[in-house]
């Protein structure tokens, strides 16, 4: 099948200037395969940032682990149904009760008394100050460097 005769007439003549029928069908297929190119990179791109929205809802919720076995829609919403269904069946706590609880557990003291609080916490169970043998085993473990180290051998009282 020829293409209406367009090909051989240009050639025969030397005449190899893009303007006829096959020089439209190549643009044609040219601006095809960019078009899908860009397409599958949407698409890609799109999917990436629903798989974080949803993550982020998954996260929010207490259960980031969950987002691998949820195969629902990608709606928010239906993904938190879906969560406070299966602490539901599994037992696990609401998420009205997690966050009231980790209230609680804050410490709820002013600035003022919080370094006093760590030195208490400090002082060890029976509630003596801690010994050069301590403190010195805190600075070796607390070194970054061989000089911290070096320099925490070097306070140590015998």
């Amino acid at each position: 099948m020829t293409n209406w005769g367009f090909e051989d007439n240009d050639a025969s003549q030397g005449n190899t200037e893009g303007n006829g029928p096959k020089a439209l069908r190549d643009a044609y297929e040219a601006m095809k395969k960019q078009n899908d190119e860009l397409t599958q990179k949407l698409t890609s791109f799109l999917e990436d940032q629903q798989r974080q929205k949803m993550a982020t809802v998954f996260e929010s919720l207490g259960v980031p682990g969950a987002q691998n076995v949820y195969q629902g829609e990608a709606d928010p919403e239906k993904a938190k149904a879906w969560v406070e269904s299966m602490r539901g069946v599994f037992g696990g706590q609401p998420q009205q009760a997690a966050e009231t609880q980790q209230q609680a557990i804050e410490p709820k003291l002013p600035a003022s008394m919080q370094a006093q609080f760590e030195r208490l916490s400090q002082a060890g169970a029976d509630g003596a100050p801690l010994g050069n043998v301590e403190a010195a085993q805190a600075a070796v473990n607390d070194a970054s460097d061989m000089q911290a180290l070096i320099n925490s051998f070097k306070q140590m009282n015998f």
